[in-house]
């Protein structure tokens, strides 16, 4: 894709904002109309999760963490978000053949629509997140190290461990929106490849089903025998930016290593427009095809 056919791609999705918002209402109707509890489905997931994560690890295997269901809530939400938007993302296209048959429509808008449903899902889920750590995750616990590890500087001078609702309220929009954009930018070649290969949903789920026990959700970063392998773990950098001030009650931190907000933004950063600008030009390569096989 050259840089004049990816500028003429880019300025005509305005023009389909439209179709954009109708494909959003469109899934989250057919999500959740005809469901009895709605929304709270999407709450049962991560909810059963956690309970099953806490169980094994806090009860069974007796992980020394205090709240550790907060720990595991500020890194399964974000988890969930990454993996469900990546799979909803990479099936969009097939998902809307029938109107891209009927009518032209940029390739785009299945996919942003797909990973924006997921996005204001994960929005309410934070919302309600946020106010049961407000209520329950308040600083009575200390994080202590009965293990003889040695840990990150910023988590071994931790005491009481609390959300900070004034960072999380400054970092949670800028987090979600780093996320958003990682996972658009994998969406993308993955939505083009999974029309023309149709194997590849079967690698998708067992990727990310590897990537789940790859990345600190519930296990702490700091335990990791080669920490700075972490870093090349996008979900593992995006997750740290919520536990920070969801958990520790800190700024973001790279949990593995202890390095500060600045590293662990720039990691992110990195991640996110890397993710975007990389998958779009892979997107844009497969263009041809996908006008021929859709």
């Amino acid at each position: 894709m050259t840089p004049s056919t990816l500028t003429s791609s880019l300025s005509e999705l305005p023009e389909y904002r439209q179709v954009l918002a109708n494909l959003i209402a469109r899934d989250l109707k057919v999500k959740y109309q005809s469901k009895s509890l709605g929304f709270a489905w999407s709450l049962l997931a991560p909810a059963i999760m956690i309970g099953i994560l806490y169980a094994v690890f806090s009860r069974g295997l007796r992980v020394q963490m205090p709240d550790y269901w907060a720990f595991l809530l500020a890194g399964i939400l974000p988890f969930q978000f990454f993996s469900e938007s990546i799979v909803a993302g990479a099936s969009a296209i097939r998902g809307s053949a029938g109107i891209i048959r009927k009518i032209y429509v940029p390739m785009e808008i299945p996919v942003i629509a797909a990973v924006t449903v997921r996005a204001i899902e994960f929005v309410l889920q934070m919302v309600l997140a946020v106010i049961m750590l407000v209520v329950l995750h308040n600083g009575t616990s200390q994080l202590e190290h009965p293990d003889g590890m040695v840990h990150p500087p910023p988590v071994a001078a931790l005491g009481a461990l609390h959300i900070d609702v004034a960072k999380t309220a400054i970092v949670l929009p800028a987090a979600i929106a780093l996320t958003y954009i990682f996972v658009l930018g994998v969406s993308m070649p993955l939505a083009a490849w999974s029309v023309i290969y149709r194997d590849i949903d079967h690698i998708i789920t067992i990727v990310m089903r590897v990537l789940f026990y790859a990345t600190p959700i519930f296990w702490p970063a700091w335990g990791f025998p080669f920490p700075h392998v972490l870093q090349l773990n996008p979900a593992s950098a995006l997750i740290a930016l919520f536990r920070g001030p969801m958990f520790f009650g800190t700024w973001p931190f790279v949990e593995a290593t202890g390095q500060g907000p600045f590293v662990a933004w720039g990691i992110a950063v990195i991640f996110a427009v890397g993710a975007l600008v990389g998958g779009y030009v892979l997107f844009g390569r497969s263009k041809h095809i996908l006008a021929e096989v859709v």
